[in-house]
This record gives C-alpha cells, sequence and structure tokens, in this order.
C-alpha cells in the first residue's frame, strides 16, 4: 500500500468515526436549540464555507446551475436538509444516540429498495434479501426486542421519525443522480444546503420555532463540530476518498461510522447496550453488505462453485 493510498483511506476512516460522533454533539445541542434552528444554522454555515472554497478553487461560470438543475436542487434541500435532518434531530431529543446510528446505517438498504422502484434500477435475489435483513434487524432495535411492541405497532416516536428520516435521504441520494452529470458534487453540496436552509428557516419562522440565544461552550463546541468538522471537512474528505478508492470500497468505511455511533453513545453518555442492539446491529450490518456487494458475493459464489 503507497502513501497516496494510505492517505485516502485515512481520510475515509476519519470521516466515517466523525460521522459516528456527530449525534452526540446533536443531542447536546438539541438542551440549547430547536432542531429547526439547529439544520438552518448548520447548512447556512457549510453552504457559505463551501460557496467561498468554490468560488476560489473553479472557474466562476462552473457555479450556477441551470433552471431545470435548480429545481432538483430544491427537492434535494427539501428532502435531504429540510425533511432528513429535522425528522433526524427531533428525534434524538426523546430517542438515543445508539439507535440513531443503527437506524442510519439501513440508508444504503432503503436507497436500494427505493431505486428499483423509482429509477428502475435492477436488483438480484441476495439484494432483496439483504433488504428484508436489514429491516428486520431495523425492528429489533427501534421495537427493543419486543414483540408486543411489533404486533401492536408501539414503537417509540423518536426511532419512527429517524427511520423516516432516512426515508428522506434515500430520495436526497437518488435525487443527486439527476445531477452528477452536469455539476461537481461539492457543487450540488453547496446549493442543495443552501437551498435546505432556507427552506428550514422560512418554515421555522412560520411555525415559531427559530429561537437564537446564547449557547454555553460545550454546546457551541459541538455547533463547530456538526459545521466544520462533520460537515465541511467530513464532505471534502469523503468525497476526495470516494474519488481516489471508488465507489465501492468507500462505501465499507460506512461501517465505521454506526459502531462510533453505538460505543460514543455507551462511553460518553452512558447509554444502555445490550443484546438487542448488538444483534440487531449484526443484522443491519449484514444486510447492508449483502445489498450493496451482492454481485461480489455472487460471483465469489458462482467462481468458488466452478
Amino acid at each position: 500500500m503507497d502513501d497516496s493510498e494510505n492517505r485516502i483511506y485515512s481520510m475515509l476512516i476519519f470521516t466515517a468515526a466523525v460521522w459516528g460522533i456527530q449525534p452526540i454533539c446533536i443531542k447536546w445541542l438539541l438542551a440549547e436549540w430547536d432542531p429547526l434552528t439547529i439544520v438552518s444554522v448548520r447548512y447556512a454555515s457549510i453552504s457559505i464555507i463551501l460557496f467561498a472554497y468554490l468560488f476560489w478553487k473553479h472557474p466562476f461560470r462552473h457555479l450556477f446551475p441551470s433552471w431545470r438543475d435548480l429545481w432538483y436542487l430544491c427537492l434535494m434541500g427539501f428532502f435531504g436538509i429540510l425533511l432528513s435532518n429535522v425528522l433526524q434531530f427531533t428525534g434524538l431529543r426523546t430517542s438515543s444516540v445508539i439507535n440513531c446510528t443503527l437506524i442510519s446505517a439501513t440508508s444504503p438498504t432503503i436507497t436500494a429498495f427505493f431505486a428499483f422502484f423509482l429509477i428502475k434500477e435492477r436488483l438480484n435475489v441476495l439484494s432483496w434479501i439483504g433488504i428484508a435483513i436489514s429491516f428486520i434487524g431495523t425492528l429489533v432495535v427501534i421495537s427493543n426486542g419486543s414483540w408486543h411492541t411489533i404486533i401492536h405497532i408501539n414503537f417509540q416516536h423518536g426511532d419512527i421519525l429517524m427511520f423516516l428520516s432516512q426515508i428522506a435521504w434515500a430520495f436526497y441520494s437518488l435525487l443527486i443522480i439527476k445531477l452528477i452529470r452536469s455539476l461537481h458534487i461539492l457543487v450540488i453540496t453547496a446549493w442543495a444546503g443552501f437551498f435546505g436552509c432556507l427552506l428550514t428557516f422560512g418554515y421555522g419562522e412560520l411555525v415559531g420555532q427559530i429561537h437564537l440565544v446564547y449557547l454555553p461552550m460545550k454546546a457551541f463546541g459541538s455547533l463547530l463540530y456538526t459545521v466544520l468538522l462533520s460537515g465541511v471537512l467530513g464532505m471534502l474528505f469523503w468525497n476526495m476518498g470516494v474519488k481516489g478508492a471508488g465507489p465501492s470500497k468507500a462505501a465499507v468505511f460506512q461501517n465505521i461510522t454506526p459502531v462510533v455511533g453505538m460505543l460514543g453513545g455507551y462511553l460518553i453518555l452512558s447509554e444502555p447496550l445490550g443484546r438487542v442492539q448488538i444483534y440487531g446491529a449484526l443484522a443491519i450490518f449484514i444486510g447492508v453488505y449483502m445489498t450493496t456487494h451482492s454481485k461480489q458475493i455472487l460471483d465469489l459464489l458462482f467462481i468458488h462453485h466452478r
């Protein structure tokens, strides 16, 4: 492994670990600000920093999308910033960081599920099995392993909101496909964040939930973390890692995020980590891996069989 590969893998490990800690910071921020305030300030800051970086690095004319692309970017802001973030942050008020990171780990399988219906992306049998296993793992986590909860649909409110946030994120991810050929990924991220911030702030003002108050040191540090580390630096490092290692290899590093989140919730916030969470996590990880690596697994089995 040469130095460039070491650097790329280090970026991916760093980003995945940083994203795992983010729910803890959001948990601390929620003690001071409403979810709508957090999302508005966070994405306003991220967009300003990204636009400044892009103006410095790229020609001016490349930063402005067409009217058609603006429509998709608005939709990305709605699904990926307003819906996904606000649902997740609101869910974190009543749920645990451990549950949040485990439910977030289902994102690749949820995206694959909707991709099959919306953009006709083909899924083989192994992918469908992976989606089913991942969904079962999520049910185990949000029901706390209780059949009574599942049968009577008596799930914890926060866990349901976080699951819905992953559905919103799946739509955000699918919309990227409409733009990736015409716009740089950082341009997409900056504009989606900008529109998401405007939509979130507008909705927050409408319902009277934008309250900017003084942040104590821990909460202010958490805000800086979500803007600079898990926001700007995380996105830059992830995009560089995906470009250098390829999407398939980079996707493997996402498995680090829920593990760090589980350990962080347990060690930092003293959240309970029992057999239910561990078994649910294993099912989610296995399901996600089967869904995202089904072709490689089938190729390996076919070669071995021959």
